[in-house]
């Protein structure tokens, strides 16, 4: 991305009411494609601030009707002030102290040359934008990884590392609990736009009268409660990435609106005539079947297919249940270091039983039970600190339709093994006589059920 490229999505307001030093500001800032909006007295920048955004203020210290340094306050008090260098050619040094005391980011002292106005303002504008990451980065919670083995993750962690690069709108579907905020976020990580912002919405959370001034800003007095100008997260988005989780909860009417920006990366803000220009990266998700929605009237057909350019669809735990060994032995780790807990592990038993229970919340499901068996069970987690529902044949008839006939047997026959195994404190001789099988076909059964030898000895 060039300077001048970059610099496009930089919006800065000039307020000086000498039109010659407006001009030529301006066009020393343009020439280096900055976007620039001039304000020549303190009425019409203070008006025109509270209903736009600007990442960057120029402001002479001395305006005819107000003082810049008093307008500055105003605008800090209602929580709008963007950066702002001050400028001057006639103001006394308490003056200029003054000024960065009031928290502005400089003073340039009228006359200055065209270098002296750009290597400030570039500053400026670096110092914000490592302001910000560094808030973000204190703000966020690590990222989790994208775990799994199985041939459906490794596939899904190869289309991701394929499209991350691109700008391309990307679909990602999957059941609720699947992990689509984390494929969101390995997307926005391993793109060219990761040092930028990246900003989670949950469309399902906002209320429908909100969606527009959520995503989209607001200018004062534009609907009931609106008492200031309100920027949206595409506009606050602009230059990173936007993740729209569970975008089928969206009205209709929002729905048009999102289309017209998706076609045009442009924005307009509620109860305003101006459009902005946003460079954001979109990512969408959903639970629902979207094609489906549309088919039936609930979902706009032409955002379906404007959103569906990249469609990434994530497996459902019970499809790759091959990785829950390796989900719950680095989700234990993780629940032990955040909780201030002493390391922990589990019976390898569990497995077994854990592998072919049908997990309808799918990962989250598996994190939240885990979570509970680290916070209430001993230092070794057995079959016994899992849930009901999870090893017990009988609370487990409502998830039947899940499994096959084979699946079943198996779940079974593996579970009245462990109850055996246990029953007899791990003595395999005994557990053999009590099935009526002898103990080499016993290890057999064991074997194929994944049921380890650990804890378990012969007589």
């Amino acid at each position: 991305m060039n300077n001048m490229k970059k610099n496009r999505n930089v919006t800065i307001a000039i307020v000086d009411d000498e039109i010659n030093i407006r001009r030529s500001i301006e066009v020393c800032l343009q020439s280096e494609g900055f976007s620039v909006c001039s304000f020549g007295n303190a009425f019409e920048a203070l008006k025109g601030i509270r209903e736009s955004s600007f990442d960057l203020v120029i402001m002479d210290i001395r305006l005819e009707e107000e003082n810049g340094i008093d307008l500055y306050r105003k605008l800090k008090e209602e929580g709008l002030a963007p950066p702002t260098v001050f400028i001057s050619g006639n103001s006394t040094l308490n003056e200029a102290a003054n000024s960065v005391k009031a928290g502005a980011f400089d003073f340039i002292e009228k006359p200055f040359s065209p270098e002296k106005l750009l290597i400030t303002v570039n500053n400026c504008i670096e110092f914000h934008k490592l302001k910000e990451s560094l808030a973000r980065y204190y703000r966020e919670q690590p990222q989790e990884k994208l775990l799994g083995e199985h041939r459906t993750i490794e596939t899904l962690k190869k289309e991701i590392s394929r499209v991350a690069k691109t700008n391309a709108t990307v679909f990602i579907s999957g059941e609720s609990g699947t992990g689509k905020e984390l494929v969101a976020e390995s997307l926005h990580a391993q793109g060219e736009r990761s040092e930028e912002r990246f900003t989670k919405v949950n469309c399902s959370a906002i209320p429908a009268a909100l969606v527009e001034s959520t995503l989209f800003g607001h200018v004062k007095g534009a609907f009931t409660g609106a008492t200031s100008m309100k920027k949206g997260f595409f506009e606050v988005s602009d230059g990173g990435t936007i993740f729209l989780d569970e975008i089928g909860d969206m009205p209709l009417s929002s729905q048009a609106s999102l289309l017209r920006v998706l076609e045009s990366q442009e924005i307009q803000k509620v109860g305003s005539d101006k459009i902005s220009k946003v460079d954001v990266r979109v990512i969408v998700a959903s639970h629902k079947d979207l094609k489906q929605e549309a088919l039936e009237g609930r979902f706009r057909e032409d955002l379906y297919y404007r959103i569906s350019i990249i469609p990434l669809t994530i497996p459902s735990l019970r499809e790759r249940s091959s990785d829950i060994p390796l989900l719950v032995t680095q989700f234990i780790s993780d629940i032990c270091e955040r909780n201030g807990i002493k390391e922990k592990t589990i019976d390898p038993q569990c497995f077994p039983i854990m592998s072919v229970y049908p997990w309808p919340g799918n990962v989250r499901e598996l994190r939240n039970t885990l979570e509970r068996m680290v916070i209430l069970g001993g230092d070794v987690l057995s079959v016994r600190d899992l849930p009901i529902e999870i090893r017990s044949p009988k609370a487990d008839q409502a998830n039947e339709n899940h499994l096959t006939l084979k699946e079943y047997r198996q779940k079974a026959e593996a579970q009245f093994i462990l109850t055996r195994i246990d029953e007899f404190s791990g003595n395999i001789s005994k557990v053999a006589k009590s099935l009526g099988m002898d103990r080499t076909h016993l290890y057999k059964k064991m074997a194929a059920y994944g049921i380890e030898r650990k804890n378990t000895f012969d007589t």
